[in-house]
């Protein structure tokens, strides 16, 4: 029976092998060695540095900074490859997909390049030529006077001095001209601006009309010869 003093019971010991602590930290060098550390200056129960962890303040690995560039190159690479088998879509079928998957919401509205709407565009044109051809036939003056006056001595009576009719007809002719010009202006500038422009001309016609036929009423309401009709038939 071995006593306290029978080394025998004792489990063998080598004194070069650390003691493996549980909570995994560094092993602890048996005696032989400082308390401070061990041959290389490690500090007992400390954990064992990773590569680089006590590597000065803003030092950088220059062997991951490669590593890392040379996957992004690859991938780069990789990504710009077409996948073989597989034909590269052109921009019309990745439209055609992208208007698949979207949902129909139904015909989509016709645009015009000017105006509002192609209607609009068509009808505004055709307004501005008919205001073009009033105007050129208000730059015949000695017809529009001469028209006026056959008017007035057919419905009403003979003019004393239809001379006046000539100057009316010039002053006319400007007006329509001036609100011809300021017209087709705004109304292009609507159509550049894709903006409802038909009724431009349509109202600037009626204006032109009434403004150009201020001179001509004034002249055939001024003569005596209907002056006199006027009075005779409002007494009678």
């Amino acid at each position: 029976m071995s006593g306290p003093d029978d080394w025998s019971s004792v489990p063998s010991h080598d004194p070069m092998r650390g003691t493996q602590d549980t909570d995994g930290l560094e092993a602890r060098p048996t005696a032989g060695t400082s308390a401070a550390g061990d041959a290389h200056g490690r500090v007992h129960g400390r954990p064992a540095p990773q590569y680089g962890e006590y590597a000065p303040e803003g030092w950088v690995n220059p062997v991951l900074v490669e590593q890392e560039r040379r996957e992004r190159a690859e991938r780069a690479h990789e990504s710009d490859r077409p996948v073989v088998g597989r034909p590269v879509a052109s921009r019309s079928s990745e439209r055609a997909d992208r208007d698949r998957t979207q949902p129909d919401t139904g015909p989509a509205p016709v645009a015009s390049r000017y105006g509002a709407s192609p209607l609009d565009f068509v009808l505004t044109v055709g307004l501005l030529f008919m205001g073009l051809w009033t105007t050129v036939q208000a730059l015949a003056v000695g017809t529009v006077a001469s028209a006026t006056r056959t008017f007035v001595e057919r419905q009403y009576t003979e003019m004393a001095d239809p001379a006046g009719l000539s100057q009316a007809a010039l002053v006319r002719a400007g007006i329509v001209v001036v609100c011809f010009v300021l017209v087709a202006w705004w109304s292009v500038r609507r159509l550049r601006a894709r903006r409802r422009s038909f009724w431009v001309p349509l109202s600037g016609g009626v204006v032109a009309s009434f403004l150009g036929a201020v001179p001509l009423l004034l002249v055939v309401f001024r003569d005596p010869a209907v002056v006199e009709y006027v009075h005779r038939i409002a007494g009678g």
